[in-house]
């Protein structure tokens, strides 16, 4: 079949289906999207809620809890320890399907009654003081962390993807045996690192970009093998550790400094056009290890996969949001050790399943929710294995004939106002523009403002003229005025490793490091140097110099 070009049915932008996509589609038996790429990682990410905790009860044992779910919602959610009890069984919500109403309108209906898991962390069974944690598992002392595996004393970081992460703050995609980092995106194998970017192998650096194998060095881009560098100019030992004194990094304003001149002498080096290590076939952004994966970001060891959006192990799927050891998926929202799991949303170590959310160890079920260890049941009700095929096949042809089929589920049916999800950070809109849009918003976010005790201003400059005193305060962010704290654990690795107090608060600073990555869309560009054509996520109107592969390699130092 001919590539086809098609319409999104949502944003009106054209968008391309590619032979092998047709390919892919019919094997699933599955219609080709109605919605363009963007527009469905939208949607998907629309239904996920990784930073926005609450205070509210359990609704079986009444224990005081945290919860993606605000207390004023009228859901049933239950802590992590009851809703994996024996006590209550997700399939006495069962209910008959209607084939006089839309499938989507029937299973928002059981959503809002089985019982929703709080966090999905597993705190108190495999991870220990991980409570304020959402997609956390194997951890100890984490805290405000999200999408973390195996990973020791983190603290407000997102993607953290272990084995051995330990005493990580302030991160953004950490990956293998990474430890003592601070205010970083996307370092493998690194120790005692602060600001520093894309980079692997690095030991006691700061502010470096894209550098390889470097220790002790200061303000650097593409270095390989280095030691005593700054500005990517070699200096002695003595030298080096002269300037990198003189710029008090102890202190705010020290490190502020650096940052700049750091940001302006980026500009002038070289970017590759993407980050990317032993690959075969593969196009996106940050992949690792991956064949035959195109158009896909922050991927490790995937093969024959498309649209991935945080993907580890994963095989012959496409759309999927985050995802790990898959096979065979479409349309996911973190699916976990899944083989033929189509339009989900967390679900774990099935087979066979459509239209469910959070269920887990399960096959053959259709438009369920919570089940564990099920099979052959439809909107929670069980069947025998002949009811169940013959059902499955007319509520596929009734949502055929609705137009249903093939989409995921419709953001406007999620249990999160879109400022409360992971599609606001990476695809912001006003109130007005998300109701606009068919989007809901929820207006009574968590947020405190106006009960500090101390303003940005008056924190000192060095983190050492700072006593513990400072655990008491109350804090207002210089970008957004949230009131925040500094909480213990925080505080003794400022302490311990000299980093001054950041003037704001967690989400902006998690904001400013979003920043840093690239989105997760490709653009056709040439090379700035010899003018090849490239496929590239840095936009062709960015000012960064973008160099194509041979050209980078070429250059660097």
């Amino acid at each position: 079949m001919n590539e086809e070009k098609k319409t999104c049915k949502n944003c009106n932008q054209e968008f391309i289906i590619e032979p092998d996509d047709f390919t892919f589609y019919a094997k699933i038996a599955v219609p080709p999207p109605t919605y363009c790429p963007d527009c469905r990682l939208q949607r998907r990410l629309a239904w996920r809620n990784d930073l926005t905790f609450y205070n509210r009860q359990c609704d079986l044992c009444k224990r005081k809890i945290i919860s993606l779910y605000h207390p004023a919602k009228k859901l049933t959610v239950y802590c992590n320890k009851c809703w994996w009890s024996d006590t209550w069984d997700p399939k006495s919500y069962g209910k008959d399907f209607d084939f006089s109403r839309s499938f989507f309108e029937q299973f928002r209906e059981l959503q809002d009654t089985v019982p929703l898991l709080a966090l999905f962390n597993d705190d108190g069974v495999g991870s220990v003081n991980c409570e304020y944690t959402q997609n956390v598992t194997f951890a100890k002392n984490n805290y405000m962390v999200s999408m973390s595996w195996k990973g020791e004393n983190v603290m407000y970081s997102y993607h953290i993807d272990g084995p051995e992460g330990k005493d990580i703050v302030d991160d953004l995609d950490m990956f293998g045996y990474t430890q003592i980092v601070y205010d970083s995106v996307c370092l493998d194998h690194c120790y005692q690192c602060r600001n520093c970017y894309y980079s692997t192998g690095l030991a006691d650096c700061n502010f470096c970009y894209d550098c390889k194998g470097c220790s002790d060095c200061f303000m650097c881009v593409n270095l390989r093998q280095k030691k005593y560098c700054i500005l990517n100019k070699q200096y002695s030992k003595e030298e080096y550790e002269k300037i990198l004194v003189s710029y008090r990094l102890d202190t705010y304003s020290g490190t502020e400094r650096a940052k700049k001149e750091f940001e302006q002498f980026l500009l002038t080096q070289p970017r590759r056009f993407a980050y990317m290590r032993n690959n075969t076939n593969s196009t996106g952004n940050v992949l690792f290890n991956c064949k035959n994966v195109k158009d896909s970001a922050w991927a490790v060891g995937c093969e024959d996969t498309r649209y991935m959006w945080r993907g580890t192990t994963v095989k012959d799927s496409y759309d999927m949001t985050p995802s790990g050891e898959n096979s065979t998926c479409y349309e996911g929202l973190t699916p976990d050790h899944d083989e033929r799991v189509h339009f989900s949303i967390y679900s774990l170590k099935s087979h066979d399943l459509q239209y469910v959310e959070n269920c887990q160890s399960s096959k053959d079920l259709f438009g369920c929710c919570a089940i564990k260890q099920g099979r052959y049941c439809i909107l929670n009700k069980q069947y025998t294995p002949q009811e169940y095929k013959i059902l499955k096949e007319k509520i596929i042809a009734h949502m055929k004939s609705t137009g249903e089929y093939g989409e995921f589920f419709p953001a406007k049916l999620s249990h999160f106002g879109y400022n409360e999800t992971m599609a606001h950070i990476y695809f912001p809109l006003s109130k007005e523009e998300a109701l606009k849009q068919g989007f809901t918003w929820w207006d009574d976010v968590q947020k405190t403002t106006g009960k500090e005790t101390m303003t940005h201003e008056q924190i000192p400059d060095s983190i050492e003229d700072i006593s513990d005193a400072i655990e008491r305060e109350v804090l207002s962010c210089a970008t957004c005025a949230r009131n925040y704290k500094i909480v213990h654990d925080e505080f003794i690795f400022y302490k311990k490793h000299s980093i001054p107090l950041p003037r704001t608060c967690f989400y902006c600073r998690h904001a400013a490091r979003l920043k840093i990555e690239n989105p997760f869309k490709l653009w056709k560009r040439q090379c700035m140097k010899c003018g090849k054509q490239i496929e590239t996520s840095y936009a062709p109107d960015r000012k960064e110099i973008v160099y194509c592969e041979q050209c980078y390699n070429a250059e660097v130092i």
